[in-house]
């Protein structure tokens, strides 16, 4: 976690007309953590507080030398739950790993099927690998998405294919049915929870 990531955080939050964005502040001789949450309303001055209030590691630039206090997570959503999932619960977390782990398999596989023939070759499906898994694991989801990603990591597995043999009208067509059936979860899953309240 950096400036850049919280910067990348709010940015999402605001694009995704989120209700709420939450912090994680790690303090030094505190066994956990102690999550902030802010409304809409708040998140343009507490972005400002923390870009002048913290150094780009996120580290409380008051307390140096006194106490290391810093950022280690951020995580946003429309409910409280949300971000108590992106941020301690775990409910959302493991996604992060199933992710990588589909992006490692469909790499492997286009390497033992077409091995690059220079070190150049080589380097160069290494960055278009790293770059997939910084495109899908620097998102936060909620828990909803993230019990979709769980259940649906075979569909993940098979776009990363697509994406690896070097199909980018395929494989932008498998993330917009990817990103539709995952719509439609999140919402049935909102329906369910509302009737049961």
């Amino acid at each position: 976690m950096n400036k850049s990531t919280l910067k990348a955080e709010f940015i999402n939050a605001k694009i995704k007309d989120a209700k709420y964005i939450g912090v994680s502040i790690k303090t030094e001789g505190s066994s956990q953590p102690e999550i902030i949450i802010n409304p809409r309303e708040n998140f343009d001055a507490k972005f400002d507080y923390y870009m002048e209030a913290y150094d780009d590691d996120l580290i409380l630039i008051a307390a140096k030398g006194k106490k290391d206090i810093r950022i280690v997570a951020a995580g946003h959503g429309n409910r409280f739950e949300d971000i108590e999932n992106q941020l301690i619960g775990e409910k959302g977390k493991g996604w992060r790993e199933l992710i990588a782990g589909a992006i490692d398999n469909a790499y492997d596989r286009l390497i033992a099927s077409t091995p690059p023939q220079t070190e150049e070759e080589k380097t160069h499906c290494e960055m278009i690998k790293e770059a997939v898994k910084g495109m899908f694991i620097n998102e936060s989801r909620t828990a909803a998405e993230a019990e979709f990603i769980k259940t649906h990591i075979v569909d993940y597995e098979k776009i990363f294919d697509v994406c690896m043999n070097g199909d980018d009208l395929e494989f932008k067509k498998g993330l917009v049915r990817l990103q539709k059936m995952q719509n439609e979860y999140v919402m049935q899953r909102e329906r369910e929870e509302t009737a049961n309240e």
